[in-house]
This record gives C-alpha cells, sequence and structure tokens, in this order.
C-alpha cells in the first residue's frame, strides 16, 4: 500500500505547489519546468515499481511475441504450445501466442536479432511510438492551451497500465496509435479507412471487435464494409498461407477455454474476473480458465445485460450523434465498454482510455464542463492509472481478515471500476445530450 501512497502524494504535491507557484508568481513561473521536475520523479518511480519484477523485464515479449517471429517462418504448428519453461506445472496457461498466425509476422525481424538487441529496438519503437502518441492526442483533441498539454502529459506519466505495458514488452500502445488514425478517420469522414483500422485493432486485440458490432447496429455501413473487407483480406491470407488447421487450433487453444470460464489473476479488469475474484478461490496469480457454477452465470449474465443493455437503450434512445462530440462520446462508450465485458480483459488494456480523456481534455467529448462531471472523471483517472503491482495480491494485515479480503479480492479490481465509472459517466452525459435534442425538437415543433 506505501507505493499507492508515494503515488497519490507525487500528484498531490506537483499539482499543488504548481498551482501555488502560477497563482502567486503568474508570469515569473513556466509550467513546463514547474511539472518537469515531478513528471521525471513519476517516471522514474512507477518504472521501477511496476510489474513484472527486473528478472521478468519484456516477459510477453519474450515468451510470445519474439519465438513467434521466427515460429512463423520454421514450425508455424509450434505457434500454439505452452510455454516450455513452464510444461507440467498445473499452472501452465494454454499457450503464448495468441492472435492469429499471420500477426506473428509482425515480430519477424526482432526475431532475427539477439534478445538483447530485440529489447532494445522494441523500446525505441515504445519511445517513438508515445511521443507520437502524445502529440497526435494534441492535434485530435486540439488541446491548443499550456494547461492543457501539460494535463495530458500527466495522464501519461502517471498511468500505471503503460508501464506495465512496457516492462511486459506488450503491444497495446502500438494499438492505441491504430486507434487514433482511426478516430482521425472519423473527423476527416473516410469511413472506409476507419472500419480497417479498427478491424486491424481487433485482430490484435480481440475485445475491439465490439467496435465492428457497434458501427453495424448504428447502420453505418461504409465504416461496416472497411471493416469486413479488411478482416475477410487479413484472416483470409492468414488462412491461405497457414491453413484452416491451424487457425482451428487458434481457436480451440485461445480462445475456446475462456468462454465462460473466467480467471481470478489480478492482472485481468474484466466483469468476469472480478467476479472470479470476489466469489471464487481461483488464485490471484493463476491463469487458468475455472469451472464456475450456476449461481455465478447468473450473476454474470444479469451483470452483462445491465451493461450492454443500458448502453444500447440510452444510445438508441439518443438517436444518431448529429455533432463530432456526440460521435467521440459514443464511441468512447463502446471502448469502456469492450474492455469491461470482455472474458480477460489484462490491465495495460486499460492505457487505451487515454484517448477519450484527451478528448475530453479538450473539450471533444459531449461531456457537461461543471464540476460534479470533472470530478467523477478525475476519480476514473485515479482508479484506471494506479500502479501495476502484486502487492495487493498478497496483503495480509495481520489478522485482519475483512480488510485483506476487502482489499485482495475487491480492490485490487481499481481499475475495473475506474473503468465502470468513467462508463456510467459517459452514458450519463449522453443521456443529458438526447434530452436536450428532444427539448429543442419539442421547442421547434411548438414554433
Amino acid at each position: 500500500m506505501k507505493n499507492y501512497l508515494i503515488f497519490i502524494l507525487l500528484i498531490l504535491g506537483a499539482v499543488g505547489l504548481n498551482s501555488l507557484a502560477d497563482k502567486y508568481l503568474k508570469k515569473q513561473w513556466n509550467l513546463w519546468l514547474g511539472y518537469g521536475f515531478p513528471v521525471l520523479l513519476m517516471m522514474l518511480f512507477l518504472w521501477n515499481i511496476s510489474n513484472p519484477p527486473a528478472q521478468n523485464l519484456f516477459a510477453d515479449f519474450d515468451k510470445a511475441y519474439y519465438p513467434a517471429g521466427r515460429l512463423v517462418l520454421e514450425n508455424p504448428p509450434d505457434l500454439y504450445l505452452p510455454d516450455k519453461n513452464c510444461l507440467g506445472q498445473p499452472d501452465c496457461p494454454a499457450g503464448t501466442f495468441v492472435n492469429i498466425p499471420i500477426i506473428a509476422y509482425l515480430f519477424t525481424p526482432f526475431s532475427l536479432l539477439s534478445k538483447q538487441n530485440a529489447h532494445i529496438l522494441l523500446m525505441f519503437l515504445s519511445g517513438i511510438a508515445i511521443l507520437f502518441t502524445y502529440y497526435l492526442l494534441i492535434k485530435l483533441g486540439e488541446l491548443t492551451t499550456e494547461k492543457q498539454k501539460i494535463a495530458l502529459l500527466g495522464l501519461f506519466a502517471i498511468n500505471g497500465p503503460l508501464y506495465y505495458n512496457l516492462r511486459e514488452g506488450n503491444s497495446t500502445h502500438f494499438v492505441l496509435l491504430l486507434l487514433i488514425a482511426a478516430f482521425f478517420c472519423i473527423q476527416a469522414k473516410r469511413e472506409i479507412w476507419t472500419g480497417a483500422l479498427l478491424a486491424i485493432a481487433a485482430l490484435i486485440k480481440i475485445p475491439l471487435f465490439l467496435f465492428g458490432v457497434y458501427f453495424v447496429m448504428r447502420s453505418r455501413w461504409r465504416v461496416v464494409a472497411g471493416f469486413s473487407a479488411a478482416l475477410l483480406a487479413i484472416v483470409g491470407a492468414s488462412i491461405l498461407l497457414f491453413g484452416f488447421d491451424l487457425h482451428q487450433t487458434w481457436f480451440e487453444m485461445c480462445i475456446q477455454p475462456y468462454a465462460g470460464k473466467p480467471i481470478a489473476a489480478y492482472n485481468s479488469q474484466s466483469l468476469d474476473s472480478f467476479l472470479a475474484r470476489l466469489l471464487t478461490d481461483g488464485g490471484l496469480t493463476k491463469w487458468l480458465p475455472l469451472e464456475v457454477g450456476l449461481g455465478f452465470k447468473l450473476v454474470r449474465y444479469a451483470l452483462l445485460s445491465l451493461l450492454f443493455g443500458a448502453t444500447i437503450w440510452i444510445c438508441w434512445r439518443s438517436k444518431k450523434p448529429v455533432t463530432l462530440e456526440e460521435e467521440n462520446l459514443e464511441l468512447s462508450v463502446v471502448l469502456c465498454l469492450a474492455l469491461l465485458t470482455s472474458p480477460i480483459s489484462w490491465t495495460h488494456y486499460y492505457l487505451l482510455l487515454l484517448l477519450p480523456l484527451s478528448l475530453y481534455l479538450g473539450n471533444k467529448l459531449a461531456v457537461p464542463n461543471k464540476q460534479l462531471w470533472s470530478s467523477l472523471i478525475l476519480l476514473g483517472i485515479l482508479l484506471i492509472s494506479l500502479p501495476v503491482t502484486y502487492t495487493l495480491a498478497y496483503f495480509k494485515p495481520g489478522n485482519a481478515q475483512f480488510l485483506s479480503y476487502l482489499v485482495s479480492r475487491v480492490f485490487i479490481s481499481h481499475y475495473f471500476f475506474g473503468g465502470i465509472l468513467l462508463l456510467g459517466v459517459l452514458l450519463a452525459a449522453r443521456w443529458q445530450n438526447s434530452k436536450r435534442f428532444q427539448q429543442s425538437q419539442s421547442s421547434l415543433g411548438s414554433l
């Protein structure tokens, strides 16, 4: 818990001191310099305390992506074999590489290097990608003031899932770039490209397929056409290159085991995993799917029905978005819902919420600019930004069993709670916008 306290104190100290200096020193105070040292301090702090520990640095990359880049050339059927380091162990996951075979080609350039040089190349590309992401989000959100740009920098600096993603050597920050590109295409009315970019992102991170469902329900057929064309082209090419049998193996090893079977591991922050931690003894550091009873399934389906039902009903009552801000709002709702309702939603997926949060900073989301709304969003930001560590999974405060249960079974899901809070705020904003639209239509009708 000490790391969480330090994290919060660093934020409060930086904001408090700079606010006072900006108020009393005015033009003599440079906010970039004032926040520069705290940002660097926060970056060093989060990098050092974030999972995985130093001995397992780049764990996802080394176990999945790096070998996949070579296996796809030399022996594709071995792509979905379990990790050799845990064979025979009871908690050995089904497989390491979890994408369709053709995606493995993206990692072939890394696999041609030594592992150490591949790590260096990965970190170099990741650094470039993050800087480019920051630049693009400034443009997308039209962040023109110094304070807006510093606020966005702060969101990056405090984002625990981002550091976790980098230390694991995962690809979520690259997927964020695809989502940003898709949002630019939406602004430019390039709907075919919007669909194509979202399809590529969804093939890499499966929960994002919910975007395709959304555009079907909104009858955005040009986007659907682009989504479908890209999907068919990539999956078709993969089947032609590797055959149907290997794709069946992928489905049986990477998708089917988790259908209706949650995992309780601390670093999955979906509804399923939250319930698994709350209602079972599946183990916070075990990554095997759990067999659950009828009671668990009924609770799960009831909550899924509530989340999807509320979202569909509010968006249906709101009609189609008429402004870019409303469209951004609905797409942000879809992104939140995708992360929350996926059977597995790894903690680093929550860095994707930097996209809607940057739009909020630039008033590009149709969210009321009032104190209550801002406070709720700030609380959501805090919950989804906390450091990713093992500490809560092993929290044992003496004989205080209830406190231990509360922390290790409930509070450990704070990313999930933050996502729920942000989804609620976005849906409430969409509902309020629809009421204003209906009132305006009634006023026009009475003239």
